[in-house]
């Protein structure tokens, strides 16, 4: 790898990470429902979405740009792991609603918000 590609992954991550933190600690668990994670896979999720919607349609971005924002923000802003340990914690604390709720509101709004920010790439 080179430094420039070092440096776009290092840059993204760092202020995915810092972003998430700060995300997470505005929405802190919501009545026992982790709020500030199903935020921040939201938000990654549509910018996943923008991103590659931009290069569908043919926008022009080069590869140190996606790389700065699709694997090294969002990469770090948006972990499935941590959305997958808080499920087994709802889980393991026998809630189950509140872990079907976390799961089908995690799957199903940021897919759909990956489809919006496609849709708005193509405006």
């Amino acid at each position: 790898m080179n430094v420039k590609i070092w440096l776009a992954l290092a840059i993204g991550g760092a202020l995915g990470a810092l972003t998430r933190y700060w995300i997470s600690g505005l929405a802190p668990l919501y009545k026992g429902f982790p709020l500030g994670t199903l935020i921040v896979n939201s938000f990654a999720s549509f910018i996943l979405g923008y991103l590659y919607g931009l290069l569908f349609f043919g926008y022009d971005i080069s590869s140190n740009a996606r790389l700065f924002l699709g694997t090294g923000f969002c990469g770090a802003l948006s972990t499935f792991s941590t959305f997958s340990y808080e499920t087994f914690r709802l889980l393991r604390e026998r809630e189950y609603s509140l872990a079907f709720l976390n799961i089908s509101a995690n799957v199903i709004i940021t897919i759909s918000l990956v489809f919006l920010g496609f849709i708005l790439a193509k405006r």
